[in-house]
C-alpha cells in the first residue's frame, strides 16, 4: 500500500506523534461538519531547503524541480513468513488476503480546545473500534481525552480528503 504521510500540524500541540501512511484512495464512514473539540491530521511535507537534495538517491523530482515544500509519499510493506498487524488510517477494509480484527475511528489527543489552549504533548493515533466498550470503576476527572481526529487538506489532495471529515480506520492482520 502507498500514499501520502500525514500528521499533527507543526505548529499545534497534541494530536499525534507518530506518522500516518494515508491510502492514495479514502474510505470515509460517517463524517460531521462541525469543528468540536478535534485532532486533525495534515499531509506532511519534505523540508529539507534544497540544500539537501543531493544525499537522496534520486537527486530530483520526477518534473526536474527541488524535494523542499513537496508531498512526502509513504508505503507500508509486507514481508512473508513473518506475522503482521497494520492500522490503516482513512480506510474501512483490509487489503486482499489479509483479516479484519475490527473497524473504528482515527483518534488522538486533542490538537486544541474551545479556548485556544493547547495540550503541551502528543499521543499515538489509535484505532478506536466502532463499538466501544467503557471501563468501569473511575470517575472523570478531565486528565487526558480520545478524540476524534479530522483532515485538513492542502498537502493532502482536497480533492481525495475533505477538510473537517473525520477519518476512518481499520485494523488488519496476516
Amino acid at each position: 500500500m502507498s500514499g501520502h504521510i500525514a500528521g499533527h500540524r507543526h505548529d499545534h500541540g497534541g494530536g499525534g506523534s507518530n506518522y500516518l501512511c494515508l491510502p492514495e484512495e479514502p474510505r470515509w464512514k460517517n463524517h460531521t461538519d462541525t469543528t468540536p473539540n478535534s485532532g486533525y491530521v495534515f499531509g506532511v511535507e519534505y523540508h529539507t531547503g534544497g540544500a539537501h537534495d543531493s544525499f537522496f538517491s534520486r537527486v530530483n523530482n520526477a518534473d526536474g524541480s527541488s524535494f523542499e515544500a513537496k508531498p512526502a509519499l509513504c508505503a507500508v510493506c509486507y514481508v512473508a513468513q513473518r506475522s503482521a498487524s497494520v492500522m490503516i488510517p482513512a480506510s474501512t477494509r483490509c487489503p486482499v488476503g489479509w483479516t479484519q480484527e475490527y473497524g473504528g475511528y482515527l483518534m488522538s489527543e486533542h490538537s486544541y480546545n474551545d479556548n485556544g489552549a493547547r495540550p503541551r504533548h502528543a499521543t499515538t493515533y489509535i484505532c478506536v473500534d466502532a463499538a466501544p466498550e467503557v471501563a468501569s470503576g473511575g470517575v472523570s476527572n478531565r486528565q487526558s481525552f480520545l478524540v476524534f481526529v479530522k483532515v485538513g487538506c492542502g498537502t493532502l489532495p482536497c480533492s481525495k480528503y475533505t477538510t473537517g471529515w473525520e477519518l476512518a480506520c481499520v485494523v488488519c492482520s496476516k
